[in-house]
């Protein structure tokens, strides 16, 4: 920003050389005729008489006219002898003198100016001293003219006056004129365009300063340095609220006077004395707060220090952020009265620059904080923790030693989640967090959260010695014995782990990490607490990725179809529905076993797609043999766990069998057990939606969700279906036996249809028959066949019941 300039200087200059100049002219003709010499006429003695009365009057009037155009002057004007001796003032000389009582008799006319300075006494003695030197040096005719500038005190106020000295004849002064004009206005100008320039150098170095830190314990100590440094400040500081105390905290200083300093520091910790202070004041009030005479000043709390320091002016203005005062910037300056309305604009848009560096600064770091580090558990993210394991990887090669990373998988995590909500699942993670922490890790630099509930451990030193095996156990078992308290309840919760070994298992970073997750996914399959990292877990997640692939090509080329299995009466032996599974035709490699991309299909989300393919397969045939005139069954279509959990699915069946009005009568959906039991509320709300749209619904696989024998009556189902374990455990023992009598008799109990699935042989057949069983399914009667054959062979035979 560039400095104030004014031409109000160079203005009065000019007056001022105006005024000295017709103050010469004037003294001189004033000379001249009081000292010009009388004309006579020798001849006759009247004429020259009348000769000297003429130029009397013509003297008297050229008088009058030169004391009014020095009463018109608006100096304080003063005519000299050669003696100093004052011979004349003009009007603006005798108003100055009874505005301020000054009692000398005929406003000193007829004394001596170099006396009155030269007894000169108080404040304005050495000023005195200055004009008098002056006056003798121009009636001694050692300078033509002499000028000076002087403070005035006097009982109207202070003032700064222009003196200047001229001789009253060009040749050999018979006497002088002294000019007082009154330069207050000016010199408060040129101080006001001082302290505006240094304003100004302040917020332009300060504003270069923001540009360029990155820091904000730079941007205050360099904020505070610029304003001593460029601004001639006594004293910079910045001090910032503490949330916890909500008291004033000192961030940084510049020009510090120790003792004044250490005195700030004292009132600012003090309970009792920092409500009291300018800086509290500014926070609460969120405005500026100054003091221009802190010496005298109430406000100010021990104002002889500031004295003693040379502060004489404070202001401390509000550093506000969101409408909120987050600090202050308290400025000190060595004058009196230094902090006036101008400045104090400048000021206040440099304290809302500062501001606005500060929340820029802020919202950086937390930018840089997010990129890093775990919100929730402060732990390192999966960024900073790859960077870190990279550089101990390279102190192992360096060393010569084995690294190990392992991956931490929290069991049951998501069923606390669900069903505790999310802020007891994210405190159960805080305090995972710390057990590994101080138990595990040992460093929290080594540790790391990369997951949902997925933790992270680098061991950057391997001993040759040491048995990792030991070593974890000892963990899982450390961990699954400590109590998690979560809403006034004890959990315990147990782990798996994926190990991974430098150099062996990867020789970077992201290769090893990827080979100790693969570890801990075979851990999770497997049901093994923790596994190391072998080849052929990575070829085995290729191999999966390339049936993903070509699984979404199958989806796209319209590779799958549905296979057909009847359900058959044990009574009549006639076939009473059917299920309708989907297959798989690879024109690569033929006809792929379910059990093989059914799974991935759920890993991967492309069930949602092709369950519903099925679903409105099962429908368009169901309906196309009716309009044929076949004596069509219901066909059972499989849900998967994704498809019950997603919000849309009862929408999704709704429109499918919106298409007949008879499509939902030849429609039953078979549930899992398991499934039903992960959510018991929103199953039971589900399946009732679904039964009032006329669907059938069947339990699958059921006696393995364990606990739903006492939600049975609850859920609004059709039928059961034995899994095939059971009905295979049935012919080899007494007690598979009654188990399967015993659902039986409780799904008739509560009037639900019971079909055994697995039925391979006439034994098994038999003894469903003799427990009262209504259907069986399997390849005792018929295998899955496609659509065609299912057609001709049972549609269009007399196996329909």
């Amino acid at each position: 920003m560039n400095p104030v300039n004014s031409p109000a200087g160079a203005d009065r200059q000019e007056e001022v050389s105006a005024l000295i100049e017709t103050l010469h002219v004037t003294g001189q003709r004033l000379e001249d005729l009081t000292a010009g010499e009388v004309d006579t006429v020798t001849d006759r003695r009247g004429r020259t008489v009348m000769l000297r009365r003429a130029q009397d009057h013509m003297r008297h009037h050229e008088a009058a006219k030169q004391a009014a155009i020095l009463n018109a002057l608006p100096a304080h004007i003063a005519l000299l002898d050669a003696q100093g001796r004052i011979i004349s003032v003009n009007q603006a000389w005798r108003q100055f003198a009874d505005a301020n009582l000054l009692q000398a008799p005929a406003y000193g006319v007829g004394l001596s100016y170099l006396d009155i300075c030269d007894n000169a006494r108080g404040d304005a003695a050495a000023e005195a001293q200055q004009v008098a030197a002056g006056i003798r040096s121009v009636l001694a005719g050692a300078v033509k003219s002499v000028s000076l500038e002087y403070p005035c005190h006097s009982p109207t106020g202070q003032g700064w006056f222009l003196m200047a000295v001229t001789p009253l004849a060009d040749q050999s002064p018979h006497g002088v004129v002294v000019m007082h004009l009154n330069i207050t206005e000016r010199k408060l100008a040129e101080r006001t365009i001082i302290r505006l320039n240094r304003v100004y150098a302040v917020l332009g170095g300060i504003n270069t300063l923001i540009v360029r830190v990155r820091d904000r314990d730079e941007l205050f100590r360099d904020a505070c340095r610029v304003a001593v440094d460029a601004g001639g400040f006594r004293m910079a500081m910045i001090a910032i609220v503490d949330r916890g105390t909500l008291m004033l905290a000192l961030s940084a200083s510049a020009g510090k006077d120790e003792t004044l300093l250490n005195a700030i520091k004292s009132i600012l910790s003090s309970a009792a004395d920092a409500p009291k202070t300018m800086g509290v004041r500014a926070i609460r009030e969120k405005r500026a707060v100054v003091s221009n005479d802190s010496q005298n000043d109430p406000q100010v709390i021990f104002n002889t220090k500031y004295a003693d320091s040379g502060v004489f002016s404070m202001a401390v203005l509000p550093l506000m952020v969101a409408n909120e005062a987050v600090g202050v910037l308290a400025l000190y300056a060595s004058e009196i009265d230094f902090f006036q309305e101008e400045e104090l604009k400048l000021l206040t848009e440099l304290a809302g620059d500062i501001a606005f560096a500060m929340d820029h600064l802020d919202k950086q770091e937390r930018l840089n904080y997010l990129a890093y580090y775990d919100v929730l558990t402060g732990l390192a993210n999966r960024s900073l923790f790859m960077e870190r394991v990279a550089q101990y990887m390279r102190s192992a090669a360096l060393g010569g030693h084995q690294l190990a990373l392992f991956l931490v998988d929290l069991e049951r995590f998501k069923n606390i989640n669900d069903n505790l909500g999310a802020h007891v699942g994210d405190e159960l993670l805080r305090q995972v967090a710390q057990w590994l922490t101080h138990h595990a890790a040992g460093d929290v630099n080594l540790l790391a959260r990369v997951g949902a509930d997925h933790f992270a451990v680098v061991m950057p030193v391997v001993k040759s010695d040491g048995n990792l095996a030991r070593l974890l156990e000892k963990w899982i078992e450390d961990f699954l014995k400590h109590s998690f308290r979560l809403n006034d309840a004890a959990f315990r919760i147990s782990m798996k782990l994926g190990v991974a070994v430098f150099p062996e298992d990867g020789a970077d970073a992201a290769t090893l990490f990827k080979h100790a997750e693969a570890a801990l996914k075979k851990a999770k399959a497997s049901g093994d607490r923790y596994l190391f990292y072998t080849q052929t877990m990575t070829h085995a997640g290729t191999d999966k990725l390339i049936l993903e692939n070509q699984l979404r090509q199958a989806l796209d080329n319209e590779e799958f179809e549905l296979y057909y299995q009847p359900k058959v009466s044990l009574a009549s032996g006639r076939m009473t529905s059917a299920e309708a599974l989907i297959r798989w035709n690879d024109p690569r490699t033929g006809l792929v076993p379910p059990g093989q991309f059914i799974p991935i299909l759920e890993q991967t989300g492309l069930i949602h797609k092709v369950g519903r393919w099925a679903l409105r397969q099962a429908i368009k045939d169901y309906l196309g043999w009716r309009a044929a005139g076949l004596p069509v069954v219901r066909i059972a279509v499989n849900v998967s766990p994704l498809q019950l959990r997603d919000r849309g699915f009862i929408a999704e069946v709704r429109q499918a069998i919106s298409i007949d009005a008879q499509a939902a009568a030849g429609l039953e959906l078979e549930i899992t057990e398991s499934l039903i039991m992960e959510n018991v509320e929103h199953s039971i709300a589900s399946l009732r939606a679904l039964r009032d749209m006329g669907i059938s619904i069947a339990i699958d696989d059921f006696g393995t969700g364990f606990s739903s024998l006492s939600y049975l009556s609850k859920f609004s189902v059709d039928s059961l279906k034995i899994d095939r374990a059971f009905v295979v455990e049935m012919t080899a023992s007494t007690q598979g036996l009654a188990l399967v009598s015993t659902i039986i008799n409780l799904a008739h109990a509560l009037k639900l249809k019971v079909v055994a699935e697995g039925v391979e042989t006439e034994v098994q057949a038999r003894l469903l028959r003799e427990l009262d069983c209504d259907e069986m399914q399997g390849y005792l009667f018929s295998r899955p066949v496609p659509a065609a054959i299912f057609e001709g062979k049972f549609l269009n035979s007399s196996v329909v019941g």
